[in-house]
């Protein structure tokens, strides 16, 4: 059995997928956030008056997908650390 086979049959756990959601988060908050995309979208649909609160919006929810990503990343390190002592 080859590695990328191994890799193939890892199933995916719920750490995995918080790292990745918290990754997908954090990318589209970063261009929503530095680029104009969603205060276009806003003066598009005639709520461009609450364009000048985005930055209040958007931070914290780059850090929180940062931090979902983070807690994430530490589960699977403690997930790989208990697989570690079994063996």
């Amino acid at each position: 059995m080859t590695t990328e086979e191994k890799k193939q049959d890892k199933p995916v756990t719920p750490a995995d997928r918080l790292v990745f959601n918290g990754l997908k988060g954090a990318l589209v908050a970063t261009v929503f956030l530095f680029t104009p995309l969603l205060t276009m979208l806003l003066n598009a649909i005639g709520m461009g008056s609450i364009a000048p609160l985005l930055n209040a919006l958007m931070f914290p929810l780059l850090f929180i997908c940062f931090g979902a990503m983070g807690y994430g990343m530490w589960q699977k390190k403690m997930q790989e650390r208990a697989g570690s002592e079994e063996d």
